[in-house]
Formats: C-alpha cells, sequence, structure tokens
C-alpha cells in the first residue's frame, strides 16, 4: 500500500476562492455542493486499494472549500476515470469528471509541481510494489504533454523502466495457468511469481498484452512502456508462450497439468448491430481496427476514405480519433446516447472533437447503404430515448427524423463480449461472462479462477484489481486454506 501523505504540521492551507468557482463551472464540478463525505465513493474505488493516500472523498471535501495547498494534492493525479465513484454515489456527484478537471488545473498549481519533483519517483517505486506495471497506468491516467509538469513526468517515468527487477526461487513445482495476457492476466502472473509460484501465460495471439497492446492506442500508450513492463515480468519467471490458442481439450489439459488456472481471455468479441450489410469489408470491428494500427502505427484501410464510427464509449472515440491519425478524409462519429451521457470519458470526447471528429449523439444505425459489395453510407434514425423507465436498454427511435452520412468505411464499436466457448461444462457462465465468487474470483469449478473482461466488462483498474485478488486466493488455494 502507497502512503505519500505529508506532515500536515506547519503546512498553511490557502483557501483560493477562485480556484473554487473555477473547479465548479468545470465538467463535474457542479454536482460538487451535493457531496455529504458519505464516503461512498472511496470505499468503491478500486485504485484507493492500492494508494493508501487516495481518497476520492477527502479530496472532494478539500476542492469543495477551495483548498489548494493540501497534502493530497497528488492523489487525483491517480483516477484512472473507471466511473466506479460516480455510479455509486447516492448524491449523483460525478466524481471521475472532477477528478480530470483537477487534473486539467494541476500543470499550473505549484503545490502539484514540488509533488513531481520531490515526491513522483517514491510513489511510482511504491506503485511498483502494488502493480506490474506502474508506468502504462500512470501514463494513461496522466497524459503527458510537452509541457513542464509533462517533462517531469516522463523522466520518472524513463527511470522507472531502468530500474532491474529480482526473481524469487519457487517454492515447489507446482504449476499456474493463466490464459491470457492483459491486465488482469499479466496481474495475476506476477502477484503470483513474486510470492515463488511457477506460471506459465498463454496467449493466443502473437503479441503479450492484451488490451494494453491492442485497445489502447499507440498516441494514448506508447508500446516500447508496454514491452518494458512486460520484459520485467518476464525476468521475473514468468514463462509466456504466444501463438497458442486454448480450446476445450487444450483447456482440460490444463485442469491435469497446472495446480490452478486462472481466465483471464479478455473480450475478443465484437458485439454485432445486426443490420444487413454489416459484413461487407468496408464495415470494420473498432477492436480490429485498432488492432491494424497499433501493430504497424497505421490502417491503410482508413486513408482517404470517408468514415464512420458507431458507438459512444471509449473504443469508439479512440478509434476515431486513431482515423483522423490513418488520414481518413472524414471522421463522423453517432451513438445512441444525448452528448451528456455518452459512456465515454468527457476527455476523452473533448480530445477527439479537437483532433477533428464530428460528434452526432442521439442517432441510431437504421440501414448500411451500399453499391454492390461497396458501402456507401449509413442510415440513421433519431434516438429520443435509450432506456426505459426501469433503466432497461430499450431505444426508441423516431423514424421522422433520419439523415444519412456518406462514408466509404464503417467502425462498429457498439461493446465486446468474451470467448469462452474453451471452458468446459464445469465452469458456469452467465450471458457470456464466467460466474465467480466476488471474493476468490473463484469460478464453480474447484481450482480454476477467472477475471479481467471474462466475468464481466471492466476498466484497467478492475482488471487489476481482479488479477490480484485471484492470485491471493490462487495463493491460499494452494495453501490447502479455504
Amino acid at each position: 500500500m502507497i502512503d505519500t501523505r505529508q506532515s500536515e504540521k506547519g503546512v498553511a492551507r490557502r483557501v483560493d476562492p477562485q480556484f473554487k468557482h473555477k473547479l465548479e463551472s468545470s465538467p463535474g464540478g457542479e454536482t460538487l455542493k451535493y457531496c455529504y463525505q458519505c464516503g461512498t465513493c472511496t470505499s468503491a474505488c478500486p485504485i484507493a486499494k492500492l494508494v493508501g493516500v487516495y481518497r476520492p472523498n477527502r479530496i472532494l471535501e478539500l476542492a469543495k472549500l477551495g483548498v489548494r495547498d493540501f497534502a493530497e494534492s497528488s492523489a487525483f493525479l491517480f483516477c484512472s476515470a473507471c466511473t466506479q465513484c460516480t455510479k455509486g454515489c447516492p448524491q449523483g456527484v460525478k466524481v471521475h469528471e472532477v477528478m480530470q478537471s483537477l487534473k486539467d488545473i494541476a500543470p499550473g498549481d505549484a503545490n502539484v509541481g514540488a509533488f513531481l519533483k520531490e515526491k513522483f519517483d517514491g510513489v511510482l517505486e511504491s506503485l511498483g510494489e502494488a502493480i506490474p506495471f506502474p508506468v502504462a497506468y500512470s501514463w494513461i491516467c496522466l497524459r503527458p504533454d510537452e509541457g513542464e509538469s509533462g517533462k517531469l513526468i516522463l523522466d520518472a517515468f524513463n527511470r522507472s523502466l531502468r530500474q532491474t527487477v529480482r526473481a524469487n526461487a519457487p517454492k515447489d513445482d507446482r504449476r499456474v495457468a493463466v490464459i491470457g495476457s492483459g491486465p488482469a492476466g499479466l496481474t495475476a502472473a506476477w502477484t503470483l511469481v513474486r510470492a515463488g509460484r511457477k506460471v506459465t501465460v498463454f496467449e493466443s495471439r502473437g503479441e503479450l498484452g492484451g488490451m494494453l497492446r491492442s485497445g489502447i492506442p499507440e498516441y494514448r500508450l506508447p508500446k516500447d512502456v508496454v514491452d518494458a513492463e512486460i520484459d520485467k515480468i518476464k525476468k521475473l519467471g514468468v514463462e509466456m508462450l504466444v501463438n497458442t490458442k486454448v480450446d476445450k481439450a487444450f483447456f482440460d489439459g490444463l485442469l491435469t497439468e497446472y495446480a490452478a488456472v486462472f481466465v483471464a481471455s479478455g473480450a475478443t468479441q465484437s458485439r454485432r448491430l445486426r443490420l444487413d450489410g454489416e459484413d461487407l469489408p468496408g464495415v470494420i470491428p473498432a477492436l480490429e481496427f485498432l488492432r491494424e494500427y497499433n501493430n504497424t502505427g497505421k490502417a491503410d484501410s482508413v486513408a482517404g476514405k470517408k468514415v464512420v464510427v458507431i458507438g459512444g464509449g471509449n473504443v469508439a472515440t479512440d478509434a476515431a480519433g486513431a482515423a483522423i491519425r490513418c488520414g481518413a478524409v472524414s471522421v463522423k462519429l453517432f451513438c445512441l446516447e444525448d452528448r451528456k451521457s455518452m459512456p465515454a470519458h468527457e476527455w476523452e470526447i473533448d480530445e477527439a472533437a479537437a483532433d477533428g471528429v464530428e460528434m452526432n449523439p442521439s442517432w441510431g444505425p437504421k440501414a448500411i447503404q451500399r453499391d454492390g459489395d461497396k458501402v456507401t453510407g449509413v442510415e440513421f434514425a433519431f434516438c429520443s430515448s435509450v432506456f426505459d423507465e426501469n433503466k432497461r436498454f430499450n431505444p426508441v427511435f423516431d423514424e421522422s427524423k433520419t439523415q444519412v452520412a456518406l462514408a466509404d468505411i464503417v467502425i462498429t464499436a457498439i461493446g465486446q463480449a468474451p470467448d469462452l466457448s474453451f471452458l468446459n461444462e464445469g465452469v458456469d457462465t452467465f450471458r457470456g461472462a464466467a460466474l465467480v465468487d466476488p471474493y476468490t474470483m473463484e469460478t464453480s469449478l474447484p481450482g480454476v479462477f477467472a477475471g479481467g473482461d471474462a466475468i464481466a466488462g471492466t476498466s484497467l483498474v478492475q482488471a487489476i484489481e481482479t488479477g490480484k485478488t485471484a492470485a491471493e486466493s490462487i495463493l491460499g488455494y494452494l495453501k490447502g486454506g479455504d
């Protein structure tokens, strides 16, 4: 657990009304007044379990008062915007948006600058004791730029990546199999090998990293950072096998050859629009497009083309931003949700718009237009509501309001689902995800655990959390405990 807390003795509290009003007028800031310090946001926060000083309710309290010079001023930098705090808040405070607003203000704050100069290295080192990829995680949260604070962050990142690692001697010959090399799988493998267990990671693709590599664009997370941190995990003694697809027979073999199995195969299947023409060559699932972009640094399929992206989440905005960088003539994003309800992070929407992506909220696809096997456009109908009175997904369309967006390429980003077809009948599933004990991550089959996107759609920090929880449960399982 990380604790970067400074002594409060002798520290002058500076109340700045201008800062307070600026924060209140920023995205999410208008909801600050509803916070009554119940602490639900902190109890729901996965990163609070890793960073001891990170207490969202405390940060909200001080921000609400307009206090700038407080010891926890740097803690908000580690918010990954997983939105668990906001989803659980009984008062509707947009906690993750407030944290992002604080980040936007941070570069000009002397207190934050002092933290980056004097204490950031220590926090990175401590974070590296809690998770296997402290730099990759921090890079996504902090998004360093060319400014003074960005350079301080990058220097600390480079120092962290150069640090050496030590391997631990295995306690016995029993081995643990990890299926998938994404954030959950790597976290579990790292935790287990550090505890003296032999671990083998099986990855179906040719490169390691899962969504860290294929799902997050290069401009958001450099792949050499991912490579460096995976290399550290390898040096600890984790065996990693690529191009190794696990099917039913392979999975059954793992159950006999390994003392425990952790399923972290990710969400690799793109959800379908169920429209005629979806199988045309010009219709590309977002994950497939991002994989091409991340592996090659370009995507020839969109260069010089008119692109329409369907979806309102982070994957959609990432795909739209990548298409712009690959030379698309135009990129238009359409989604069912209205602008305020779009599931993508506010800053990602703003960045995509700044890149030149045209946002079209409250529109749902009605038909893919074609000329033979060539996509020519998409017809959309106005979406008046996405959920019914019981908050169930049930979009309502106004067929009198339609528009056609001309397109050569359509990128679909309406969600992903795990492929668990390799599991045997002993592992219970529900709606395509593995059912697990929420406290141990163990499935209905003893000795088999699951986490990450294999159990539900998760954020990066939640994938890390499930990987750590499963690893700790496996360690207890190998000892013969409950």
